[in-house]
């Protein structure tokens, strides 16, 4: 306690000059500390302040403008002490009026001295528990306010009573506005009826769920019973916690690990014997889906020209492309003059596009990346109609998959021509010996 019975101090205000002395003695007697005696409800407050005493007696009738009641308010609004009545009146009208000043007792005249230390005792305790309380009430809103968790507690019907509103400004909520509700009205999911009820029957669930009131999140929920002093379950107690990114992490990882894999196998399948038309159809088929695309197309140069096309089926039956004269807005042509890759999201904000050919479906996004291999620009690779539009995780993928088409159209070229050499070269083998045949039966 910051008190006790011969340190407390008291101040007394009344009016009667005579009880206000009777009072002081009798509280001095009990081993109180009067620190001031005040008879009007103006010098009381001014005192108050200045003497800082642990409990006020306060008469509540008084003269002059200011009575017991108002001055108590006043007090009240300046400082946090516990104020007892003293009164001659019993009536329910005054009683309803000190009501609502929050005393922390009456006592009526005339007393005794037993009842005199009895209420300022009680009062002084009560008074130390509520500063108690108070204090572990701020303490528990600075913590919730802390925390980066979501703590709440929901009602047997699954209406939020209480919820930390530190971390809810971060996803556009405040505590006002979701109190009373339930779970799947303010987070979404279905899933929060089953938890829920599952922890009204006394069973600890934990599960995860995703939300999303504009960016997507991923959160891990603990639901626990909440009871009351008997062990009654009377609703749950749960933490929201947000794992979102430890989820991207966990999803970009898996991600990676998948792409790995395919450009793997990609890579494998295009060491076997195929032609440059079928190198082209294996990439786009895997890029449409590595980049969750609608559409694809690839194509290579061949005798110095870029006009090779491979189409993916979404293309061929959609867009209706003429790929003898296919142009997309000089980005292509862009691209092979720079030798620079391209990610649109919105392609008709940039210059370089100038629109797509005739009964072509319209594009909403697109990346085009140039195969390159020793600085020769052997192919295009081009990907468009991913619903949300790409990033640059997919155009690094796409860069990926251009690097493997450069080097797989290189590599069939040059088995090519040492075909057409060593085709050269055996004709020219065949010719000499023809020629040194026919030279050797002349000279027979």
């Amino acid at each position: 306690m910051r008190w006790t019975m011969s340190r407390a101090k008291v101040m007394v205000v009344e009016d009667e000059s005579i009880v206000a002395i009777d009072i002081s003695q009798r509280l001095q007697s009990l081993g109180y500390e009067v620190t001031a005696t005040v008879s009007s409800g103006e010098k009381a407050v001014e005192m108050a302040e200045k003497t800082r005493p642990d409990i006020i007696l306060m008469d509540i009738v008084l003269k002059g403008e200011m009575g017991g009641i108002e001055a108590a308010e006043e007090i009240n609004k300046r400082m946090k002490v516990p104020i007892v009545y003293i009164t001659a009146y019993s009536d329910e009208e005054t009683l309803r009026r000190a009501k609502v000043t929050g005393p922390f007792g009456y006592i009526i005249k005339p007393f005794e001295d037993r009842e005199l230390h009895s209420v300022i005792e009680v009062a002084l305790y009560k008074h130390e528990l509520e500063r108690r309380l108070a204090e572990n009430d701020e303490l528990f809103r600075a913590i919730l306010s802390s925390v980066q968790d979501i703590l709440f507690t929901a009602d047997s019907e699954g209406l939020l009573t209480m919820v930390s509103p530190g971390p809810l400004a971060g996803y556009g909520l405040e505590a006002d506005d979701v109190l009373g509700k339930g779970l799947v009205e303010v987070f979404g999911d279905e899933v929060h009826h089953e938890m829920i009820g599952r922890a009204l029957k006394g069973e600890p669930v934990t599960y995860e769920w995703t939300w999303a009131p504009h960016d997507k999140f991923y959160f891990e929920t603990t639901l626990s019973p909440l009871r009351d002093f008997e062990g009654n379950i009377t609703g749950v107690v749960g933490i929201h916690r947000d794992v979102t990114e430890k989820e991207t992490a966990r999803r970009a990882l898996e991600r990676e690990t998948l792409i790995n894999r395919e450009l793997a196998d990609l890579s494998k399948q295009l060491l076997a014997s195929m032609s440059l038309e079928e190198i082209s159809d294996s990439i786009t088929r895997k890029a449409e889906a590595l980049t969750e695309s609608r559409y694809c197309l690839a194509g290579f140069i061949e005798s110095g020209t870029l006009k090779n096309y491979t189409l993916t089926e979404n293309v061929r039956r959609e867009c209706h492309l003429d790929t003898d004269s296919l142009k997309l807005g000089g980005l292509i042509e862009w691209i092979m003059r720079e030798k620079e890759a391209i990610l649109l999201n919105d392609p008709s904000s940039d210059p370089r596009y100038s629109g797509v050919p005739e009964d072509h479906v319209e594009i909403s996004n697109l990346i085009a990346v140039p195969a390159v291999l020793r600085d020769e620009l052997v192919g295009i690779l081009m990907v468009s109609g991913k619903e949300g539009g790409y990033d640059e995780g997919d155009l690094e993928l796409l860069q990926r998959l251009a690097d493997i088409y450069a080097l797989a159209i290189y590599r069939k070229m040059e088995e090519d021509r040492l075909k057409a050499s060593e085709e050269r070269n055996r004709a020219l083998v065949e010719k000499f010996l023809k020629i040194v045949t026919e030279v050797l039966e002349e000279i027979r």
